[in-house]
C-alpha cells in the first residue's frame, strides 16, 4: 500500500458495540459475494456491517469514518481489532475517492456501503449536541476537529437563509416559522444548550407514543452542520468508477430528502432522465443498472427489536 495521505490516519482497529446495524442481512444480501472480494465501508461507525462482511470472507475491507473518537473507541475492544483484512482511514466519505491512487488500490472494488445513519452511542452523549434527550452544547459536527459548531452557525445566518436549508434537508412544511423561533430564542440567549432546542419544539404534555416534534429539527441541523446532502451528492457520482464491472454500491437513508437524493443520482446514473422534459438536460449515459427497484425496508420484526431501524431504507446499484 502507499503512502497515507496526510489527513488521513491509517488506524488498527477494535471497540465496545452500542449500535446494531439496520437492515444487516439485507445489504450483505444485495453487495452480492462476499468471499474474497475487496470492499469499502465510507460509514464505518460503530464497525458492525464492516464486521459482517469480514465475517462473510472478504478479503480486504477500507473503512472510513468521519469521526475520529469512534475510531479510537474501536481501538480498545473491537471485535475485529486485529484482522490484518480491515483498514480504517479517518476523513470524510466525499475524500475516499480522491485518495484511491494514492492508497496504492492494486484492483477496483467489488462492492461500496454508505450507512447514513447517526450511532447510538452518538445520540447518547450529550457533549455531542445530537441528543435532544442529553442536555449538551450546541455542537452536532461528527468531527469536532473539523468546521464550526451549531452555535457559531447559528450566529452567522438569516431566518430566510435557514428556512431553506431545514426545508431542503426534512421537507418540513413549517421550516420558514421553525427558522425564525430558532434564531430569536438564540438572539435573546435563550438557546445555549440542547435542552433549550428542544423545549423550544416539546409538546407541552406529551402522550405515550408521541414522535418529539423536534426530532426532525434536530435532524435538519445535524445535516446543516456536517453537509451531509453535499457529502452524498458529491461523493455518489465519484464512487461508481471505482467499481469493478458487476461491483454493488448500496447506500442506507433515514430521511425522505436522504431517499430522494440517492433515488435521484441512482436514476441519473442509470440512464434515465430527472429533468422537466422541456428542460432536459441529461446526458443519459448508463453506468449502473438499478438493483433496487423499490427501497428495501426493515421487516417488522427488526422494527421491533430496534426502533431506530424504523426510517431505513435500502439502495442498490451495479456497475455496467
Amino acid at each position: 500500500m502507499g503512502e497515507t495521505p496526510p489527513f488521513f490516519s491509517v488506524i488498527q482497529l477494535g471497540m465496545e458495540r452500542w449500535h446494531r446495524s439496520v437492515l444487516l442481512k439485507e445489504t450483505l444480501e444485495h453487495l452480492g459475494e462476499l468471499k474474497g472480494g475487496v470492499f469499502a465501508d465510507l460509514t464505518f461507525g460503530e464497525g458492525g456491517h464492516t464486521e459482517a462482511i469480514l465475517e462473510g470472507g472478504a478479503k480486504q475491507v477500507l473503512a472510513v469514518d468521519r469521526d475520529s473518537e469512534a475510531i479510537q473507541r474501536y481501538l480498545k475492544d473491537g471485535a475485529m481489532k486485529d484482522d490484518p483484512r480491515l483498514k480504517i482511514f479517518h476523513g470524510n466519505l466525499s475524500s475516499f475517492p480522491d485518495m484511491i491512487p494514492e492508497l496504492g488500490m492494486a484492483e477496483p472494488l467489488d462492492g461500496i456501503l454508505m450507512d447514513l445513519g447517526v450511532s447510538t452511542r452518538q445520540l447518547l452523549e450529550g457533549e455531542r449536541g445530537f441528543s435532544f434527550t442529553t442536555s449538551g452544547p450546541l455542537d452536532m459536527r461528527m468531527n469536532r476537529s473539523e468546521g464550526p459548531p451549531l452555535a457559531e452557525m447559528l450566529g452567522q445566518i438569516e431566518a430566510p437563509e435557514l428556512a431553506d436549508i431545514i426545508y431542503e434537508n426534512t421537507d418540513l412544511r413549517t421550516s420558514r416559522k421553525v427558522a425564525r423561533q430558532i434564531l430569536f430564542a438564540f438572539g435573546k440567549g435563550e438557546l445555549k444548550t440542547t435542552e433549550d432546542l428542544n423545549k423550544l419544539f416539546a409538546f407541552p404534555k406529551p402522550r405515550p407514543g408521541d414522535k418529539n416534534p423536534a426530532t426532525v429539527i434536530f435532524l435538519a441541523l445535524r445535516m446543516w452542520v456536517n453537509q451531509e446532502g453535499k457529502e452524498v451528492r458529491d461523493t455518489i457520482p465519484k464512487l461508481i468508477p471505482l467499481l469493478k464491472p458487476g461491483g454493488r454500491l448500496a447506500v442506507i437513508t433515514f430521511h425522505s430528502s436522504e431517499d430522494r437524493w440517492v433515488k435521484n443520482l441512482f436514476q441519473k446514473l442509470s440512464g434515465q432522465c430527472i429533468c422537466f422534459k422541456s428542460l432536459c438536460e441529461c446526458k443519459r449515459e448508463q453506468e449502473v443498472k438499478i438493483i433496487t427497484r423499490k427501497a428495501v425496508a426493515p421487516t417488522d420484526e427488526e422494527k421491533r427489536e430496534n426502533a431506530r431501524s424504523r426510517s431505513a431504507l435500502l439502495r442498490c446499484v451495479e456497475r455496467l
